[in-house]
């Protein structure tokens, strides 16, 4: 099981014991009264080379190299004999209870270029990591995790120091990118800082290896260590490969909090694991959580329903108004993600299964069918749910009220990020809303309903995304580890049949370069074109889009690595139903 982790508040906002308490509630209390449950069992595959292992993508096997990792550009390490694995207790340490930041005087970050490092180019990526991805990478709320924590673990932890340089490397190369975009040999551009970032990427997962077999790492870099490959990865576009890392943290999070101290009810754990992790990883962890629930999510039903269930009762203490657009944002963040695990609920397919084909995908491409597809497999739901999904919507209205009178003197004051902030949790509410209302639809049309969601959720964007746009200058695409905006504008251009604001929801998709952790705005704003080349044929642009030639995407293997992706779509004709297929490239 994985639990979603609550963002926390930073820098000198309220500490009053009752928001603390909640804060804390909010991950670590799915251990409370935890039903004992039997995984099935399945036999593991272990024959893979160390380095697919160690990626956690699906090896090929090829002796003596595996060409998974001859394609990808990374040394094959090649495969270990066969013998008796280590006793699994020595995998992960016992984490440490002492800090590993002085809470009252953390010590301030001070890399010199050279200085330390095998070579200027190391120092150098080193520093482009410190100054411009640290502070880029969290949209309007930044996080110290990426600017003061990950750094000081990297002084005594290489593997981290080298996945800080790898990722200091890829920015490096994507600036690169930029300057040739006219070139006509800039298309596949891959220079000496590619080659770097790749070399120093290997380099930290066999640094993440040796610490694994030698029993020399604790679980806090453990999960450090997942959180930066999961934005090497993103950022290099393998969207599978990225998942299955935030999956694992998320796992590994959660067993260190249900197994650390056995037996013991959740107020006791809630104390254990407020000692030993600080809250801006466990604030990392819950925006992963998102990005998996809203991408390759392979948990069980079971999970979601223990998730959704802790995740309402903190909700359940959501104030009357909110004090500060942290608290705002950490309770939207409650309400999102339970909003998304009773959605992923309702779905009947056994994710256990299907993990292996999607790791097996080809080049670390991520594959879904309509059953893993939010809002792709309509169907009517038992009175229950139905009941359930209004109660949701009710903590939306009622997280509405508390924001208003803050969000007014956010517009009123002069402060960008936050406004760029509210205007962004306040897209996110109308996303949600049409999220959950159409769970039960069995009508494309039904969503015409929606007309002003869509047209606000536009409107949020284009006050949005000159910030999101300026913190990422030079870069190629604009990377971020949140969740943002992205998957609200193709909300409104894959579900929105009102074409003049289908087609500023497209336009502001093409034109953003956003990737937001693993949703690529380019990537889907060719899906939401497809989509509505489909259902304009044989029409006059402009006219209705009757229910029969509405088109929902039932299918998509998308490689942004190589930038393209096949995609499949169904169209309910009053007779039949229609299948269409595509192959795009961009």
């Amino acid at each position: 099981m994985q639990p979603t982790f609550s963002p926390a508040f930073s820098g000198d906002e309220d500490s009053s014991p009752t928001s603390n308490s909640t804060r804390a509630l909010a991950y670590r209390s799915a251990s409370a009264d935890k039903p004992a449950r039997k995984r099935r069992s399945a036999k593991k595959v272990k024959t893979g080379c160390q380095t697919c292992k160690i990626r956690r993508v699906k090896c090929d096997e090829t002796k003596p190299y595996c060409q998974r990792c001859i394609k990808f550009g990374v040394q094959c390490d090649g495969y270990k004999p066969h013998e008796k694995s280590p006793v699994r207790a020595q995998t992960i340490q016992r984490i440490q209870s002492k800090a590993l930041l002085p809470k009252h005087a953390p010590r301030p970050i001070q890399i010199t270029a050279g200085v330390g490092f095998e070579d200027d180019l190391n120092g150098h990526c080193f520093r482009i990591y410190l100054d411009e991805t640290a502070k880029q990478i969290n949209g309007p709320f930044p996080n110290p995790l990426w600017s003061k924590l990950i750094p000081q673990i990297s002084e005594q932890e290489p593997f981290v120091r080298s996945a800080i340089i790898a990722i200091g490397a890829l920015r490096r190369h994507s600036r690169a990118k930029c300057l040739l975009q006219s070139e006509p040999f800039s298309l596949g551009f891959q220079g000496k800082d590619y080659q770097h970032a790749l070399k120093l990427y290997e380099k930290s997962l066999r640094g993440m290896r040796d610490a694994i077999l030698t029993g020399k790492h604790n679980l806090r870099n453990a999960l450090i260590a997942c959180l930066l490959v999961f934005i090497f990865e993103g950022m290099l576009g393998n969207q599978a490969a990225a998942a299955a890392h935030a999956e694992s943290g998320l796992n590994l999070l959660f067993q260190s909090v249900i197994n650390d101290i056995p037996g013991r009810s959740w107020e006791v754990r809630k104390a254990a694991t407020h000692k030993y992790f600080e809250e801006d990883l466990l604030m990392a962890f819950s925006a992963l959580d998102l990005q998996v629930l809203l991408f390759i999510d392979r948990r069980s039903k079971t999970v979601h329903e223990q998730m959704k269930s802790f995740q309402t009762r903190v909700i359940g203490t959501l104030p009357v108004e909110f004090r500060s657009l942290n608290e705002a944002q950490f309770f939207w963040q409650l309400i999102v993600n339970r909003n998304y695990h009773f959605l992923k609920s309702l779905q009947s397919l056994d994710m256990e299964i299907l993990q292996e084909d999607t790791l097996g995908a080809e080049g670390g491409s991520a594959n879904m069918d309509a059953k893993e597809l939010l809002l792709s497999d309509p169907k009517e739901g038992p009175m229950t749910q139905k009941e359930e999904h209004l109660r949701y919507r009710i903590d939306i209205g009622r997280w509405t009220l508390a924001a208003q009178s803050l969000f007014e003197k956010i517009a009123d004051g002069e402060n960008e990020r936050e406004k760029a902030g509210a205007a962004l949790l306040m897209a996110q509410t109308k996303v949600s809303h049409i999220m959950l209302s159409g769970t039960f639809f069995t009508s494309e049309s039904s969503y015409d309903v929606f007309l002003p969601e869509f047209t606000a959720i536009v409107n949020l964007a284009e006050t949005i995304l000159p910030y999101l746009v300026s913190l990422h200058q030079d870069s190629d695409p604009r990377f971020s580890v949140d969740i943002g905006i992205v998957p609200g504008i193709f909300l409104v251009a894959s579900r929105c049949r009102f074409d003049d604001v289908r087609k500023r929801a497209i336009e502001m998709l093409f034109s953003c370069d956003l990737r937001e952790g693993i949703w690529d705005a380019l990537a889907v704003a060719h899906v939401a074109r497809w989509l509505r080349s489909l259902e304009l044929e044989g029409l006059v642009e402009g006219d209705p889009i009757p229910e029969e030639k509405r088109a929902v995407l039932s299918a998509i293997n998308i490689d942004l690595h190589n930038k393209k992706a096949n995609l499949g779509a169904i169209q309910r004709a009053k007779t039949d139903v229609i299948q269409r297929e595509t192959s795009i490239a961009w």
